[in-house]
């Protein structure tokens, strides 16, 4: 008779050990969960003021030369945008260099026109001071594989539009792409394609493309998107002496979402331009300057992890080229 006794006082003890246990077990499930949600909220929190302090950190003191002012504009208005200027005005200094940079033609009578190459690698070959990115192009099969390469400093690339460095000309007028070119007077020229004859009768001391006018005589001439982007810019005023590089930075939610290109157009229309042209853009876009220590930094933030190659650079040398 005592063997059932000690069976049953040994159930209920083994009873209130299990219930301990849940407890104990419910104790940690909670403590973990708050561990965790303090957690969250303090990554959250660092990383709000982290990108905070990106975004609406302190602009460094750029290198320019005179006649040469850099702007940087937030806004939230129609979704987060961070905005690039650079306004060249050569009326009060006629004597702002410019020049292109090019990487040599990789394979002499065959397709490319240029390898590509890293931006600021662009910039410290030529010595510039400031430099944005220009043409668009058509990636061209790796020769060793036969197969496309992607984004990879070296790939060779037919360039878009046309192209001289004032010495070589790179590529020539191309029908479709608007072309920006600085005659020997000085005066900068945008048009949608310079003719043979123009080339072959005016000194040219340099020239690039972009894609499509957005702008002409003072008129937007392209319609509202919900297509959206980053985007690089060139406008001039009417006289031809005035020159305003943009970039807007894109595809960083919350951050700066990119524009349409009737939004850009607006953009440089603000910005006092009578004609302008959009550059290629998208993990292209990019602005490096020259801070007072003279390093040279990304003045914008380019939406790819790292800055992409690219094949062609219009810039402002320390020294005239």
């Amino acid at each position: 008779m005592a063997m059932p006794c000690m069976l049953t006082t040994d159930v209920e003890q083994i009873k209130a050990d299990v219930g301990r246990s849940r407890l104990r077990a419910d104790c940690l499930r909670m403590m973990f969960r708050a561990a965790v949600f303090r957690a969250a909220v303090f990554w959250a929190a660092f990383h709000t003021v982290s990108i905070a302090g990106l975004v609406r950190g302190d602009q460094p003191t750029w290198r320019l030369p005179s006649g040469a002012v850099y702007s940087f504009e937030e806004r939230s208005s129609p979704r987060p945008l961070r905005i690039h200027r650079l306004v060249l005005d050569l009326s009060t200094n006629p004597s702002i260099p410019l020049g292109v940079s090019v990487p040599p033609d990789p394979d002499g009578e065959g397709p490319a026109e240029v390898a590509l190459r890293a931006p600021d690698r662009h910039a410290r070959d030529a010595g510039f001071l400031a430099a944005i990115n220009t043409n668009a192009w058509v990636m061209l099969p790796d020769p060793a594989t036969g197969k496309p390469p992607g984004y990879v400093v070296g790939g060779h690339a037919d360039v878009k539009g046309w192209t001289s460095t004032g010495i070589r000309l790179v590529s020539p007028p191309e029908q479709g792409y608007w072309s920006v070119w600085q005659e020997g007077s000085g005066r900068i020229r945008l048009d949608e394609s310079a003719a043979k004859e123009t080339i072959s009768r005016t000194e040219v001391r340099w020239a690039i493309s972009g894609f499509r006018g957005i702008l002409q005589h003072g008129k937007k001439l392209v319609e509202p998107s919900s297509v959206l982007h980053p985007r690089t810019a060139l406008g001039i005023s009417h006289a031809g002496m005035r020159m305003v590089w943009l970039i807007v930075d894109g595809r960083q939610p919350t951050v700066s979402e990119g524009v349409s290109e009737e939004e850009l157009a607006e953009l440089m229309l603000e910005s006092g331009c009578d004609d302008a042209i959009n550059l290629d853009g998208g993990g292209s876009s990019i602005l490096l300057m020259t801070d007072e220590e003279g390093q040279l930094r990304t003045a914008n933030r380019p939406s790819g992890r790292t800055p992409r190659p690219v094949p062609v650079m219009l810039g402002i040398p320390a020294s005239k080229p």
